[in-house]
């Protein structure tokens, strides 16, 4: 073993001040032959159990601690103040805990412009069981020796002497600096003055000599600074980096002392981290119950005589659900994860009864009875058949990991109920460390070099947007990106080695978006804690805007360092190793539209509807999904989702669960042959269209409810357990490894499964194909009882949306106000299900969507004021003030007399009025407008006398006697013309409300348009007719230089993007204008689920019918009594206007419970084809019944 360890290390963890990683800096001291190593990095002990790990791998023992920023004065003052460094070491566990202690308050006490600052009272509190160093020449000692304030150098020296005794070292550096001589010189003095030993040490910053220019650029990102920055800052030499033993001692002459006091220290570092033993919280239970088990045990026979019955009186069921729950019941108190249990119901328990739904469950977790029996989850294993093993494996022991998904503002409601149960010392969130991903360390590189945006940003480009991608992945999977290394440009080579040297580092630190750790005692006693900025989450706007039940809970908008949030200092991945509770607090905002719907069906109904008791066969429901009717349906809503159930069309609850385990990445790019992927061959064998075989009987009863097809992880468990004799927690390990694909793991299991299988009397190479099948399928698996859960909360969203359509609707627009394309979409897809959308209402309107009941039992939605833009605040204060007049405004100078003009101001007014919302004032909105000056002026007069106490203007008591004599007379404006109106309304709503501008046109539109533009299924390259407003128009030059253009055409169910080639445009350009209503002939083509035009032919929607029409078409109906007087009118309208336009009929004939259509041509009967006429015709027999034949 060498002479000389390093002490003062810093890893890519110090945020961009190192590139080195931590498996990397193990490895080179073992190769070194260095025993140990210390770990300093700047204020943190980020993810300390991986560096734990590497040196366990390595053989090389870790010092962990950390290089402070000290203050001279109190750390707390918010103000700017000198930044001195100094080097803590842990010595052991209580020197670990002190180290937690002090870099938790710097974080949290001392944070200070982004910089977690330490003073000497904090470390003199915690000082037993550290070592101290003096850092490097940013050292409180190196500065004051290079200032000459020789007598601050004594006091400093004097004051850690006595603080850590002999566990305090001068540290000494030779850089190869101007200043490390002087520097060392008085180091030397100083030492030999107070009895205290030298140490040296390099601040290392990089492994290798050659890695400088890495760590250069690296702090160049940091500091916003390109390599070619003058007077930037940077480490003034190259010998930052992992010296050897042997360079060490050439670098101080040899002087053994200082290095073997590296090995003193060294020695005196005993702490070494271990996997902890869980710290779980104190969970009170009854004082009737010995423990945890035994109160867990009671809750779950609870939960079991509620959802099952007596379970006594069941025979085998009974028998099947005891024996499951004793099996659980043993594994988690035997685990010792009974208190975990009670923690999670609770907090789950806790929101319902708040009222915030909670998910049916997530994950694994729903796999278990005892979760299910306890109110964790919604599912029942036994009734999906879903296995225990899968989410807690006796085998493998590791802390069980329950996610939960609440509301989003439940997930706050139920976190602030967390820390007032536990207290706010025991709860913390969890740290998230963002690194440099492929892309973003080309583009930062890129910065750094200086070198042209377009130039990076096309590069980035080349590198794949997949999960996992690095730079290697990507030279490996696109030539283009490979042959950039070896560039002719020498900054495109320098861009690439850098962007490789750079991956992976640490970028910055956040708040992971749901996880929250809960322990026994303070957390900075088990990890230390640092602080995140981002603390204005989703989930806190959403109460600030929606809830006013606790002004306490507001936020208050602060920035900065007032808007920290405490994390702790080790990630998801490596917070279990410290033993802590750790649980994700998910918002999910489905759960928010169901209980939002829930609400409004109880308003309306004073019906209470329980989910979980839902009829899970319910006709209605699957209707939804296999018509494609999916806006609003949980995790259905993709179009190529859409796609599927329909040609799926699903008939029972599995086929659901089935498919929210198959439409993701891995089965949809699962090739079967050349047409198909996983998802097509389960449809196909759902719908009868190829054989479902087994490789083996065995599999039958596990693949049955799949068609034959592998679709979950548990399959393949339950295949292990069935055919090849493993337990299931082994077939857990067999799934697990798969998962990981490591090939001498899976060999090993290979061989087990076969000589299983051949034990029970399987074909050896039945067997191999078997195990080889399941092996493939690992690359698409999924985990069934997430996929259970996800399906079931789906078909709660459809069975909702099937039953109460408009509640549902209305709830869901309110979850997606602000998002104009998805209101669209979602409004479009109420009416389609014969649900009106009522436009907003200044005496109808709510804040949010409202239901409403119209004529003859249908329901419409009112748009709610929150819907329009710039309105705002000023929803709740109409409804406020429309409440407590109890009588609707009269009108404009009304409404303007009773808001409060403040937050309805006049930017609000104008808005209301151009969204139509004061039409029932006044339908000429441009009249509205014109007179609102008038109207604000006068109602802040009325309210300004009110205010004042004063009965009318000029003290005259009579002077609002009577208010409509008092209003300032209306004066007349010119209406806007129709495309001005309803386009205003639009940019205000984001869709049509009042009508639409194809309105007038949409008998036209029905026969002549071949598609509509939120078709999902049409055939490419095909040419199509569509009708539509333009609604954008861009011209451009092709590289003839001839014009052409590009479009946007929306009609009533979506839009798409159209291209019109010189040729053409010079044809029909006149008619290809801005809001023209237009039918274009196109050929139509589906990409990314969007229709794209290449058009051929342009005509304006006046000649559309002359040019088109082939007939027109009445409906009669023969059983109905007044068909004859019908028949009669029509003939006469028909000799008032004939025309060149065949009329045909189509009688309905009742033949005993059955219809048939009579189709009658007539050769003699011709009309005209206006609108004029038809509107006649529609008098008489009903709009539905007319019809144009193209």
């Amino acid at each position: 073993m060498s002479e000389f360890i390093h002490l003062h290390t810093h890893t890519h963890y110090s945020m961009q001040s190192s590139t080195i990683m931590p498996g990397e800096l193990f490895a080179e001291c073992q190769k070194l032959d260095m025993a140990a190593v210390g770990v300093t990095d700047y204020s943190s002990m980020f993810n300390m159990p991986e560096l734990f790990s590497y040196a366990k791998k390595h053989e090389v023992k870790l010092i962990i601690g950390a290089e402070l920023f000290l203050v001279p004065g109190a750390m707390t003052e918010k103000k700017e103040q000198v930044l001195y460094h100094l080097i803590l070491l842990v010595k052991n566990e209580t020197g670990y805990k002190n180290l937690c202690k002090i870099l938790s308050a710097a974080a949290r006490d001392g944070f200070y412009k982004q910089m977690p600052r330490a003073d000497f009272n904090l470390i003199q509190k915690n000082a037993e069981g550290l070592i101290c160093l003096t850092a490097c020449r940013e050292g409180e000692l190196s500065q004051y020796i290079l200032k000459d304030e020789i007598d601050k150098a004594r006091d400093f020296v004097a004051r850690y002497k006595n603080l850590f005794q002999d566990d305090f070292y001068i540290e000494m550096h030779s850089h190869n600096a101007p200043d490390d001589a002087r520097l060392n010189e008085a180091k030397i003095a100083l030492a030999k003055e107070f009895g205290i030993k030298l140490v040296a040490t390099n601040d290392v910053h990089y492994l290798k000599k050659e890695d400088a220019q890495y760590q250069d650029a690296l702090q160049a990102l940091k500091n916003k600074q390109t390599l070619s920055s003058p007077n930037r800052n940077r480490l003034p030499t190259e010998h930052f980096y992992l010296k050897t033993p042997d360079e060490m001692a050439r670098m101080f002459d040899n002087a053994q002392g200082e290095l073997v006091n590296t090995l003193e220290i060294a020695e005196k570092c005993t702490f070494v981290f271990n996997d902890q033993q869980p710290h779980l919280p104190h969970f009170p239970i009854p004082s009737e119950f010995e423990n945890d088990e035994a109160y867990l045990r009671h809750l779950t026979y609870e939960g079991a005589k509620k959802k099952y019955g007596d379970l006594d009186a069941m025979g085998e069921k009974g028998a099947e659900v005891r024996e499951r729950i004793e099996y659980e019941l043993s594994i988690i108190c035997k685990m010792g994860y009974a208190t975990y249990f009670l923690i999670v119901s609770d907090l789950i328990s806790a929101s319902r009864e708040m009222g915030y739904s909670v998910g049916p469950g997530r994950g694994s977790a729903a796999g278990s009875i005892v979760a299910y029996l306890t109110n964790i989850t919604q599912v029942d294993p036994i009734k999906y058949k879903l296995l225990f093993e899968r989410f807690l494996n006796p085998e493998r022991v590791s802390m069980p990991d329950i996610d939960i998904d609440f509301t989003p503002v439940g997930k706050q409601r139920v976190l602030d109920y967390t820390i007032k149960k536990y207290g706010a010392a025991s709860v913390a969130k969890v740290i998230a460390v963002g690194t440099l991903g492929a892309k973003a360390a080309i583009r930062d590189v890129g910065r750094v070099l200086d070198i042209n945006l377009q130039t990076v940003d096309k590069i980035a480009k080349l590198v794949p947007g997949k999960p996992g991608m690095t730079l290697s992945k990507a030279a490996d999977q696109v030539k283009e990106f490979a042959e950039l290394e070896s560039s002719p440009e020498q900054k495109i080579q320098k861009l690439m080695k850098f962007a490789k040297a750079l991956e992976g580092r640490a970028r910055n630190v956040s708040m992971h978006a749901a996880a929250v750790v809960v322990t026994d005692g303070p957390v900075e006693e088990v990890v230390p804690l640092y602080v995140s900025n981002k603390i204005e989450t989703e989930e806190r706007r959403y109460i600030d805007e929606f809830d006013e039940k606790s002004e306490k809970e507001k936020g208050k908008g602060k920035s900065g360092d007032d808007q920290k949030q405490v994390v702790t200092q080790f990630d998801k991945d490596w917070i279990e190793k410290a033993g802590l509770l750790k649980i994700d607090y998910l918002g999910l905002e489905t759960l928010a539209v169901v209980d939002e719907t829930l609400r409004l069906i109880q308003k309306r109904y004073g019906v209470t509807i329980d989910l979980e008791s839902v009829p899970i066969d319910d006709k209605k429901a699957y209707k939804i999904f296999q018509e494609g009717k999916m806006a609003g349906i949980f995790q259905f809503e993709s179009q190529g989702m859409q796609q599927y159930m329909m040609k799926l069309r699903p008939t029972v609850i599995g086929d659901i669960i089935a498919m929210s385990a198959l439409y993701r990445p891995g089965a949809l790019n699962a090739r079967i042959d050349e047409n198909r992927n996983a998802v097509d061959l389960f449809v196909d064998r759902k719908n009868g269209r190829e054989k479902i075989e087994y490789m083996h009987p065995m599999l039958a009863e596990i693949l049955e409810e799949t068609y034959g097809v592998i679709v979950y992880q548990e399959q393949v468990m339950l295949v292990s357990q069935v055919m090849g004799g493993f337990s299931l927690a082994k077939a857990d390990n067999l799934r697990k490894a798969m998962g990981k694909k490591k090939p001498e793991i899976m060999a090993k299991f290979k061989d087990e499964f076969v000589e299983g299988a051949v034990e029970k009397s399987v074909d050896k190479a039945v067997a191999t194909g078997i195990f080889d099948l399941m092996a493939e399928f690992a690359g698409y698996g999924f985990n069934k009882s997430h996929s259970a859960a996800y399906g079931i909360l789906a078909y709660w969203t459809a069975y909702l949306k099937a039953h109460y359509t408009a509640e549902f609707m209305a709830a869901i627009l309110n979850s997606e106000a602000g998002d104009t394309a998805r209101m669209k979409h979602l409004t479009d897809e109420a009416k389609s299900m014969g649900i009106a959308i009522l436009p907003p209402s200044i005496n109808h309107s709510d804040a949010l969507f409202m239901v409403e009941d119209i004529e003859k039992g249908k329901k419409a939605i009112r748009v709610g004021f929150s819907a329009i833009k710039h309105v705002g605040g000023a929803a709740r204060e109409i409804v406020r003030s429309r409440w407590r007049r109890k009588e609707p405004f009269a009108d404009l100078f009304d409404l303007c007399s009773t808001v409060d003009l403040r937050v309805v101001n006049k930017k609000a007014l104008e808005c209301l009025i151009e969204a139509g919302a004061l039409d029932e004032f006044d339908e000429n909105r441009a009249k509205l407008i014109g007179n609102l000056p008038k109207a604000v002026e006068y109602g802040q007069k009325r309210n300004k006398s009110a205010t004042l106490g004063q009965e009318g203007f000029f003290n005259d008591e009579n002077f609002f006697a009577d208010k409509a004599d008092a209003y300032p007379e209306m004066e007349e404006f010119e209406p806007w013309p129709d495309a001005e109106k309803l386009e205003r309304e639009k940019n205000l709503i984001g869709f049509y409300v009042s009508t639409h501008p194809l309105e007038p046109y949409r008998r036209d539109y029905e026969a002549f348009a071949t598609i509509k533009l939120s078709d999902k299924d049409i055939q490419n390259k095909r040419l199509q007719k569509v009708i539509g407003v333009i609604v954008e128009t861009k011209k451009h030059f092709d590289k003839k230089g001839n014009e052409m253009m590009f479009g946007v055409i929306e009609d009533f169910t979506g839009k798409a993007d159209f291209t019109v080639f010189a040729s053409v445009y010079e044809k029909f350009e006149s008619v290809l204008k801005k809001d023209s209503i237009i039918l274009l002939v196109a050929e139509a083509e589906l990409q990314e689920g969007q229709i794209k035009l290449l058009v051929n032919e342009a005509l304006p929607i006046q000649s559309v019918r002359e040019r088109f029409i082939s007939g027109i078409v009445l409906r009669l109906d023969s059983s109905d009594e007044s068909c004859l007087g019908k028949a009669a009118k029509v003939k006469e309208i028909c000799e008032e206007n004939q025309g060149g336009i065949p009329l045909n009929f189509e009688v309905i004939i009742e033949e005993g419970d059955e219809q048939q259509l009579l189709q009658l041509f007539s050769r003699n009967i011709s009309v005209q084809a206006e609108n004029e006429v038809l509107d006649k015709f529609a008098a008489v027999v009903g709009e539905e019944f007319v019809k144009i034949r193209a």
